[in-house]
């Protein structure tokens, strides 16, 4: 099965084109073929096929339009052409029957030859590069987020033609290619590389006139459009023209653009990481993971996909500190460079735009300023042509979620990525997936050790357990103790420790200069929508327990299947973690314990006394009519068995009392003297 992009989107198979797919469809299976080899979240999806105004069912229409091409695409023994995957899709030509792959690759190829002065060959290649192009690409689609690709596409077609006249010219061309310049030039007025050839063809032709006229027309014409001057590159190629300096066959042409040959030619080998933290305690395993999954084609040289590692966790967790000792540790294996810059994720009315950080990677790449391309889709393109012969690690800290980490990571081949991100980033196509949580009893010691003097633990180790334990494990919590402590070696941490287990101050002591812990849950609560701000404040007034998800149908007045989603959300944003299964296997949660003391605070701020006690009711309402049913169960003939050790056999099971009690009373719930249900509600 051959796949077509370059002109109208077709599928060709056994040699013929197959019948044409209606333009829905189609235009998934566009959007899809143009990102080949990575996932493809739904809504991109969605943007592709319906643009800004998408129906409600839009997420139901891209499955079906997906089963309708798997039913033609698919076949027996073949490996599937499009994977479903958590987010999204992964659409996986076979290789060689993409030609938007097929192209790139002749691009490459001509780019090695022309390194090695084989102008002639360059040429034949970007020859065979263009011929597969058979009209606009995509065939001209029609929403916005195709069209994007489509620009994508095209730019990459026009800097293939500029190599080709370039070599053309190298290889010692000159009048017959002013034909087909002057008709790039008038398709493109104000690529500067375009009329630079222009003008060398014309000068080895002999029309040292017309060429001196097409630099007045570029530079009139800039001045008009954009109001600059022509750059330097077009500058000198005038001052020679003028000089009548001899631009024959065997002279070497002025570099009037960078192309990404020529841009990759002096590409600058980036140093950004910043300083890891002196000493990691508690990462070992997690380290060794990401460690080996970053590495693991150092060694062979091998092209493979751009590997992707991704560590989540809650604000203050240590991803950072262990994102950077992980990336100074693989250094050696990514000699071209290491790229690196914080998304600032956390705080969403201050997190960065991909675009802004794609011009300072290729600005850090050697690009100059003035040659960054102003589009997302062009500087993302050049970004990854850069990368795609080299080994550069790129870190990416604190990113908000997928659409902001996608443009930035490399494509094919022998560069990775790191992200780290207070969401668990699952649209992202990762060979690692690290998820950290607070540390345990003794490495929390061993990190106050280090920050404050092992002597002085020593000296008090049931003070310093009970600072760990009061801090939760949390790095950031135990950093801000030691810098506090530190700056005051006569404190005894029995002192500290004292005023921390006042739980109305305890988010108060943890603050110390930049580190404050309430600022860190702070930031993650700012990112929620209004209903699960209100779910996070509810379930925080319920204290340090374990929380089964339905229990913010009572506390939220809301239907169980809502409030199963607005927990979700909150694991989504690391306030709420899972634990394990309860003995009637059901999912459980619970709050970090200064996530809740946050939980609480912002409920005592934000919402009435009334309201809070309101919601409080209702869940103990629920609690009780819960204990007096398994009461009235254990007086029944024929109730519930249990195990010698009280357990409940697994086939014995309760059905999901809870739910069904919610189910039984929609909100607004009743409120009865007699429990939470009325008299005479039957659990079924």
């Amino acid at each position: 099965m051959e796949f077509r992009v370059l002109g109208p989107v077709e599928v060709w198979g056994a040699g013929r084109r197959l019948p044409s797919f209606a333009r829905k469809p189609t235009a998934l299976l566009a959007a899809g073929l143009v990102d080949a080899g990575r996932v493809v979240p739904v809504d991109r999806l969605v943007d592709a096929v319906w643009g800004e105004e998408p129906p409600a069912t839009a997420a139901k229409l891209v499955q079906s339009y997906v089963a309708a091409l798997r039913r033609v695409l698919h076949r027996p023994g073949r490996a599937p052409v499009i994977v479903t995957r958590p987010s999204g899709y992964l659409f996986q030509p076979e290789a060689e029957k993409l030609d938007l792959w097929l192209f790139q690759d002749l691009v490459e190829r001509s780019r090695m030859e022309t390194g090695r002065s084989r102008h002639a060959a360059a040429a034949d290649t970007l020859e065979r590069a263009l011929g597969l192009w058979r009209g606009p690409a995509l065939g001209g689609p029609r929403t916005p987020a195709l069209r994007v690709e489509a620009t994508r596409l095209e730019e990459m077609r026009t800097a293939a033609a500029e190599q080709l006249m370039d070599a053309r010219l190298q290889a010692g061309g000159g009048a017959e290619l002013i034909g087909e310049l002057t008709r790039l030039v008038s398709e493109h007025p104000l690529r500067e590389r375009l009329r630079g050839l222009l003008m060398v063809a014309l000068y080895r032709a002999g029309r040292r006139a017309d060429a001196l006229a097409v630099y007045r027309d570029c530079s009139r014409l800039l001045r008009q459009e954009l109001g600059v001057e022509p750059g330097r590159e077009l500058t000198e190629l005038h001052a020679q023209l003028l000089a009548a300096d001899v631009l024959g066959p065997g002279n070497r042409l002025p570099r009037l653009t960078p192309e990404p040959a020529a841009a990759t030619a002096g590409l600058r080998v980036p140093e950004q990481l910043p300083a890891a933290v002196g000493r990691l305690t508690g990462r070992r395993a997690e380290t060794e993971r990401l460690v080996t999954a970053l590495t693991q084609a150092g060694g062979s040289g091998a092209e493979v996909p751009g590997r992707v590692c991704v560590v989540h966790g809650m604000g203050g967790v240590g991803k950072t500190a262990l994102a950077l000792h992980v990336a100074h540790r693989v250094a050696t294996s990514f000699p071209d460079g290491r790229l690196y810059a914080d998304l600032r994720g956390a705080d969403p009315a201050r997190a960065a735009h991909p675009g802004e950080v794609v011009a300072e990677f290729l600005r850090a790449l050697g690009v100059r300023a003035e040659h960054v391309p102003g589009a997302l889709s062009e500087r993302t393109a050049l970004y990854r042509t850069m990368l795609a012969r080299r080994r550069v690690l790129v870190v990416l800290d604190d990113a908000a979620g997928d659409r902001q980490v996608q443009p930035l990571l490399p494509g094919a081949g022998g560069s990775a990525a790191l992200v780290t991100g207070r969401r668990h980033l699952t649209g992202l196509d990762a060979s690692a997936r690290v998820g950290l949580g607070a540390l345990g009893p003794r490495p929390t010691t061993e990190l106050l050790g280090h920050l404050v003097g092992t002597d002085r633990v020593a000296a008090e180790p049931s003070a310093a357990l009970d600072i760990a334990r009061l801090c939760g494990g949390l790095p950031l919590a135990i950093r801000v103790v030691g810098s506090r402590l530190g700056a005051r070696d006569r404190w005894p941490l029995a002192g500290l420790a004292s005023r921390l287990r006042d739980e109305h101050r305890r988010l108060d002591e943890l603050c110390a200069g930049d580190l404050d812990v309430r600022t860190g849950i702070a930031r993650s609560y700012r990112g929620l929508s209004t209903p699960e701000r209100l779910a996070f404040r509810r379930l925080g007034l319920l204290g340090p327990v374990d929380l089964a998800p339905w229990l913010g149908s009572p506390l939220l007045g809301v239907s169980v299947a809502e409030a199963e989603r607005l927990v979700e959300a909150l694991v989504e944003a690391h306030l709420l973690e899972v634990l394990d299964p309860d003995d009637t296997g059901r999912i459980r949660y619970r709050f970090h314990e200064l996530v809740r003391l946050y939980a609480e605070e912002r409920a005592y701020a934000e919402d009435s006394a009334a309201d809070r006690w309101a919601a409080v009711e209702r869940a103990l309402r629920l609690w009780l009519t819960l204990v007096r049913h398994a009461a009235h169960q254990e007086h029944r003939p024929g109730r519930v068995p249990r195990t010698p050790d009280g357990d409940v056999p697994e086939r014995s099971r309760p059905p999901d009392r809870p739910r069904r009690l919610l189910d039984h009373h929609e909100p607004p719930y009743p409120r009865h003297t007699d429990g939470f249900l009325p008299r005479g509600a039957v659990l079924r």
